[in-house]
């Protein structure tokens, strides 16, 4: 059985294949904290039910968005969620990082950090759910307070067990 040191150094020859720092920066935190990936391949690491997501995928892009501010976006977090079709109108002009898959029943969310992508899927749940109406400037607040370190309205479900919130 190989020793965590061995498979980091493993992991690290992988990593070498990709282009872009801060993906590779993020698989190697999360691999501490969360453990290895599932899969790593050339271009993405993928985790399997973790810190309160279906799945955590990092991919080796760099994916400019400026949505409420900019910053670049790479990690894919995913939750089961039947999303009723009137809403998708709703999500698709809220953020371009709320990908809906309806067949699948999968909301995942997009940004730079495992953080802003369960205040986006909360911001999700809450409008399914009607505990919110969604709008563009909604999702805006809710990401911005984040930028102040706070999780308003927190997203309970989330353990944050990177603790990139919850410290």
């Amino acid at each position: 059985m190989k020793s965590f040191k061995q498979y980091i150094g493993e992991q690290n020859n992988s990593l070498t294949q990709w282009r872009n720092d801060a993906p590779v920066e993020f698989v190697k935190s999360l691999t501490k904290k969360l453990g290895k990936p599932a899969e790593l391949t050339d271009n993405r690491a993928v985790w399997y039910d973790k810190d309160g997501f279906k799945r955590i995928e990092v991919k080796d892009e760099f994916i400019l968005h400026c949505c409420p501010a900019p910053h670049h976006d790479f990690v894919y977090s995913t939750i089961d969620l039947h999303v009723p079709k009137n809403f998708v109108k709703v999500f698709a002009e809220s953020s371009e990082s709320i990908l809906l898959d309806l067949l699948k029943n999968e909301v995942s969310a997009r940004c730079a950090s495992l953080s802003a992508n369960a205040v986006t899927l909360n911001y999700v749940l809450d409008v399914v759910s009607e505990r919110v109406e969604g709008s563009k400037m909604e999702y805006e607040k809710r990401i911005k307070r984040l930028y102040k370190n706070k999780l308003d309205p927190d997203p309970g479900w989330w353990p944050d067990v990177t603790k990139e919130v919850r410290k």
